[in-house]
């Protein structure tokens, strides 16, 4: 992994993971906690990050499991594409007219 990406993850996880999930057990975690943390990332303009912190919850939660802790991943009920949606729409005259 570059050291640039691993930077990175590292300052999502304290800036954002951390400071969110720093005192609670792997099983206290839910699917709708880390779905609002991702939303109020997104929300303050940061949608990439906001599926990056899915990613390194489903990753943090996949590690856990394959050493013997037995606990749901939260991440398996927040889909990427659903923090990903966007409302964006194309200008009319910017539109290909294929005929």
């Amino acid at each position: 992994m570059a050291e640039s990406t691993r930077s990175m993850r590292k300052s999502v996880l304290d800036r954002d993971i951390l400071s969110t999930f720093k005192k609670r057990l792997l099983s206290e975690i839910h699917g709708e906690d880390l779905r609002a943390l991702c939303m109020r990332v997104k929300a303050r303009g940061a949608p990439a990050t906001a599926v990056q912190i899915r990613d390194i919850v489903k990753q943090i939660y996949g590690y856990a499991n394959l050493h013997g802790e037995k606990v749901a991943n939260p991440a398996d009920s927040v889909d990427a594409a659903s923090i990903r949606l966007s409302c964006r729409r194309i200008e009319p005259c910017l539109r290909l007219k294929f005929t």
